[in-house]
């Protein structure tokens, strides 16, 4: 079996992703701890715990796929650490703005927390068409 070598961006951000995904486990474990009684939740706070959680761990993953991807293109490293950091963000405002909404915001309304999740959402949308746009641009790069 022929094994490839990683270039830098995708080692570096790989191992920041791998280590994301142990914060969002133990945002798991703190979530669990919650609903096993050690803080009393209303079921607004709930659902956007729950909501929080899911989206960081979905994106997370997610983002580990991004880096490998980007590597498949023809940017050069610090255009790959740039996207990969919008990617991020993106990410940190989705789940924070839904916590956020959790702790400081009313149940059917509008916060501060669901605009910061909107424009994460954005920012990972674009963030994706970045990195779509460039694997078809360059489909000579192979990984």
């Amino acid at each position: 079996m022929v094994s490839q070598r990683l270039d830098a961006p995708q080692r570096n951000l790989g191992a920041i992703g791998w280590v994301l995904l142990v914060t969002v486990i133990f945002g798991g474990e703190s979530l669990l701890r919650f609903l096993s009684g050690a803080a009393d939740l209303t079921e607004h706070q709930e659902q956007f715990f729950r909501a929080g959680h899911g989206h960081a761990g979905v994106m997370t993953i997610a983002g580990l796929l991004y880096s490998t991807y980007l590597g498949r293109t023809a940017l050069t490293s610090r255009a790959q650490y740039l996207s990969w950091a919008a990617y991020a963000a993106g990410v940190f405002m989705v789940a924070g703005g839904m916590f956020l909404h959790a702790f400081t915001g009313s149940p059917g309304e509008t916060s501060a927390g669901t605009t910061l999740a909107m424009v994460g959402g954005i920012v990972i949308g674009l963030s994706v068409l970045f990195l779509a746009w460039n694997l078809v641009r360059n489909p000579e790069v192979q990984a």
